[in-house]
């Protein structure tokens, strides 16, 4: 753990992670999990992330904190969650056509064939 803690505060030249010094790493014994917070621009610190209970944090720690960094981003947030949305609307489109097509469609077509009948 004491290697993780370090890597947070001076950075991580592999994963290129430049180290965030008010960063803090915690032990929350009533609920047996670590807790990392960051002590904001405001004074106050926030809680980041929390870790299963029992399960230190490792190097994954990084590889997310690099994920869901602001700075990195290439479009900005409201464009990455339209995106998202967008696809997520899409994609149950396309569900809802795929269950008409194979369940609805097949039971009209049998239903207007026996109305005729």
């Amino acid at each position: 753990m004491r290697d993780v803690i370090h890597k947070l505060h001076h950075g991580d030249p592999v994963k290129g992670w430049e180290g965030d010094p008010a960063l803090a790493v915690y032990w929350n014994e009533h609920a047996s999990v670590w807790e990392l917070w960051r002590l904001e621009h405001d004074g106050e610190y926030r809680m980041t992330c929390r870790s299963k209970p029992g399960v230190p944090f490792d190097d994954r720690l990084i590889d997310a904190l690099i994920a869901n960094d602001r700075r990195r981003r290439t479009k900005s947030l409201h464009d990455e969650v339209t995106e998202r949305n967008a696809r997520r609307a899409e994609a149950d489109k396309a569900a809802r056509d795929e269950w008409v097509a194979e369940e609805v469609a097949p039971r009209l077509r049998l239903a207007f064939r026996n109305e005729g009948a």
